[in-house]
Formats: C-alpha cells, structure tokens, sequence
C-alpha cells in the first residue's frame, strides 16, 4: 500500500500522465464504450463490467451543446459525471451509495478508490465520445493524511487543462450517488481542500 501511495503521489508531481497505468495498477481492462468496468464494495473489490445504451449516450453527449471554453467543459464534466453516476447506479445497484466511507456499510457502497476509479472511467468515455475539447484525462492521483490532515490518504481523479496546464481533481467522493462532483485545482485539493 505505501508503494502505491508513493507511486500516486509522484504521478501527481509529474506533468501528463495518461490515465492508463491506474488501470495497469488495478488490475483492471481499459474502458471502451463498448464495456468498461465499474467498481464497488471499497477499493474495487467488485467490479461489474457495463455499457451504455444509445440513448444513454445521445443524453451525456447533449450536455456539451454548450461546449465553448475550459471553464464550461469543466462544469458539463461535473453534470456528465453526475448523469453516469445515475445511469449506471441503476445498472449495478449502486445508486444509494452515501458520500464518504464507512458512512453506510455494503458492496453497493463506494470509497475513494472506486469513486476515482469509476470518474476516471467516465472521463476516458467522454473522451472517446469527442466530447473533451479543452481538457486532457491524466492518471488518478493521491494524497497522504499527513497532507490532508484525515485519518487516510485519499485518492481523486485528474484532468489537464489543455492551454493552462492546470490539474484539477475531479472528486466524486464527497457526495452521495448522482451527485455532481467537486472540480478544484490540484494543487488546492492536495493540501486537504474539502467542501465546506
């Protein structure tokens, strides 16, 4: 665990690192829009293998109608990644999963693992539908509780904006299933930035 930790942390100081070697570290396929994996049950333990429907498609793809700069592609991430989070919710019965962990007890419940994983999944997707234009899909990336002043390291997903070279987390895992997600500079959330 403290290879991995250590591992993530200097995946976080580097400049793009494709989002594939989180996938090589888990042990898990490479999402396609054909089927990508989902996890659950704390640090991927389950993992169901999903896919989207057409019309499940068509709904994400026309929040990026107003696609026009950065800061409105980061916003349609935080509404797509919310519309995954409730679409696929229903297809492995993690829709109730409580923000946080520990907070309700199940193998429908998600921890930071799954949460980063399963963001970073939704993000490669949004990619390989052409929906990214202003934003690159970097690897997951953590911090340590002696940084964020927890009681664990926590762990997010990552994008790049692709004109500033900017890190944001995007971090699901402060809210509930279907929730949108929190989108803050890397280097903000790093230091143990949480919603108020």
């Amino acid at each position: 665990m403290r290879a991995l930790i250590i591992t993530f942390l200097l995946l976080g100081c580097a400049g793009h690192t494709p989002p594939a070697i989180s996938y090589q570290t888990q042990n898990m396929i490479y999402p396609s829009l054909e089927s990508f994996p989902h996890c659950r049950s704390y640090g991927c333990k389950k993992i169901d293998l999903v896919s989207l429907s057409n019309l499940e498609k068509n709904q994400i793809s026309t929040l990026y109608e107003t696609n026009i700069n950065a800061v409105q592609e980061r916003d349609n991430i935080r509404n797509s990644i919310a519309l995954f989070e409730t679409l696929i919710g229903k297809k492995t019965g993690t829709s109730q999963d409580i923000g946080g962990t520990y907070v309700q007890l199940g193998h429908m419940q998600h921890d930071c693992i799954d949460e980063s994983m399963n963001t970073t999944t939704y993000l490669i997707l949004l990619d390989q539908m052409n929906l990214l234009q202003f934003h690159d899909v970097n690897a997951l990336t953590s911090r340590p509780p002696i940084l964020s002043g927890r009681l664990g390291p926590h762990r997010t997903a990552v994008i790049i904006d692709k004109k500033t070279n900017i890190k944001y987390a995007v971090d699901s895992w402060f809210h509930d299933n279907g929730v949108k997600p929190e989108i803050i500079e890397l280097s903000t959330w790093r230091w143990g930035w949480h919603p108020n």
